[in-house]
């Protein structure tokens, strides 16, 4: 009995790190704000730059369905999310000689395509991650884990964004090469980590294998789910137009500012919301999806003002809300099922929200120019019916 609860204690910590050390090296490679910047340091064409969120996002969810059929042919789920983890570092480290010697267009394009295989490494990762959380942590204990690594990368994160804070001017291309190295080491370090765990999933071969479109249609639940998750997906769309309106309206350097917002949401809100989810992950999105929708629409409501500290301060809190969404959305479908069933149902929300995500993106894309600041009460209209389907999910088990 003691020797399995330290056995369960020694996956818990392990994963904490783990997942903290990824969140980090995501943080550090984000398409929101390094990608970008490197991209335009390089000269690469703006068309390239307006790719990399949907590349980063959508490609490593859609082709989730695929190789959902491949990964329940493994019993020891760790093994396939090492080879995830090897796949992320050599993308990241291939982009370092890409930016450094390439000519402008070559080189966004190289960043491009290790993006993209990059985000085909994270789908392995995002479907095994869960599977090893699934059976290595304990129902009740799940939300903690999301919630601390969330907690102290966000921390991290908060002391990076003060360090460009205070010396936004020092830094140059070579600093960014450096950004990236890091990234690429991070993943590379959690392997070692993950040598102790075996989350083993037995192949439940007593169970009808079902199509895309069967499973879709086959537990409400899940289809719930889904549709609260597209809808809520705006907690994160609505967010890149608080950063640009904000800079329309003061040429000033804003954008650490905002970085520091989003930290500092993580690391104060993150272990909170794990624990709400661990008693009642429903309960949490409805919690969580009102913050949005408060910020979302407090935003829109206040534009005119054209204030950095109020815009900045509604970005905290629709980053609180975010995180709040994110933790309890990923505890929900921890606790509704297990084993095979759980890696179809991941599987399939976010092929789903993959396609989604990319829908909202073009169609956002095309609206913007026409509505402006209007598509943030759009926005807020898709976050409060969001709110308002979160009431037709089921109680977890």
């Amino acid at each position: 009995m003691q020797s399995s609860k330290s056995s369960s204690t020694s996956a818990f910590v392990r994963l904490v790190v783990i997942s903290t050390m990824t969140k980090l090296a995501d943080i550090l490679i984000s398409a929101k704000m390094t990608l970008p910047w490197i991209m335009t340091s390089i000269g690469a064409p703006s068309w390239m730059i307006s790719l990399l969120v949907p590349i980063r996002e959508s490609g490593s969810l859609i082709p989730q369905w695929p190789l959902k059929q491949r990964i329940q042919q493994f019993i020891k789920r760790q093994r396939v999310w090492r080879v995830g983890v090897f796949i992320q570092a050599l993308a990241i480290m291939g982009m370092i000689p890409a930016v450094a010697w390439f000519e402008p267009f070559y080189a966004g394009l190289s960043v491009l395509i290790l993006l993209t295989i990059l985000s085909l490494g994270r789908a392995l990762c995002s479907l095994t991650m869960k599977d090893m959380e699934g059976v290595l942590i304990a129902k009740g204990r799940r939300g903690k884990l999301v919630g601390i690594a969330s907690g102290i990368s966000g921390l991290l994160s908060l002391l990076s964004a003060g360090a460009l804070i205070l010396g936004k001017d020092q830094f140059d291309q070579v600093w960014l090469l450096f950004i990236i190295g890091i990234a690429s080491l991070l993943f590379i370090a959690t392997l070692p980590v993950s040598l102790a765990l075996d989350a083993q999933v037995q192949p439940e071969d007593n169970k009808q294998k079902h199509s895309f479109i069967e499973t879709l249609k086959g537990d409400r639940a899940l289809a719930h789910l889904i549709i609260s998750r597209c809808l809520l997906l705006h907690s994160a769309l609505v967010a890149p137009f608080f950063v640009s309106i904000t800079s329309s309206q003061d040429d000033t350097f804003q954008l650490p500012y905002f970085i520091a917002a989003s930290s500092m949401a993580a690391f104060l809100s993150s272990y909170l919301w794990g624990t709400w989810s661990d008693k009642s992950a429903v309960l949490t999105i409805r919690i969580a999806s009102m913050i949005c929708v408060v910020a979302s629409g407090g935003f829109y409501l206040c534009i005119d003002i054209a204030s950095l500290w109020l815009n900045v301060g509604l970005f905290f809190l629709l980053s609180v809300g975010y995180a709040g969404v994110r933790t309890a959305r990923k505890t929900y479908l921890l606790d509704i099922v297990s084993g095979d069933t759980r890696t179809q149902y991941v599987a399939t929300a976010n092929t789903v929200v993959g396609y989604v995500l990319l829908a909202f993106g073009g169609i956002y894309a095309v609206l913007y120019p026409i509505i402006n600041e209007q598509i943030i009460a759009l926005m807020s209209v898709f976050l409060f019916l969001g709110l308002i389907q979160s009431y037709w999910l089921k109680k977890e088990k």
